[in-house]
């Protein structure tokens, strides 16, 4: 009798571990599936806007019809741009300083 409430006193210990595990996990998914999709938008960025360093660029109509999708990373590469020359600027956007 004391084997079967040692064996369950263990299972409950190995359920409490896996439910923590599994709450890490889902935590953890998250943040790798947003920089993933961080570092997809950064490589599309490239592909459509590579001409303006030097990249192959696609066709012309095909970046015309994909300008509107790239509004945003279009003001991010020239706020990035802008910051380049000034360091501090960066540094205090980061941190919200007015």
């Amino acid at each position: 009798m004391g084997s079967k409430k040692l064996l369950e006193e263990l299972i409950n210990e190995l359920k409490k571990h896996w439910k923590l595990y599994e709450t890490a996990v889902k935590d953890t998914a998250v943040d790798s599936i947003e920089f993933e999709l961080g570092e997809m938008e950064n490589i599309f960025g490239l592909l459509v806007l590579g001409s303006f360093i030097g990249l192959p660029s696609p066709p012309m109509q095909i970046t015309l019809d994909l300008l509107p999708e790239m509004e945003e990373h279009f003001k991010l590469m020239l706020n990035k741009v802008d910051m380049a020359n000034e360091p501090m600027s960066n540094l205090f956007s980061v941190f919200e300083v007015i």
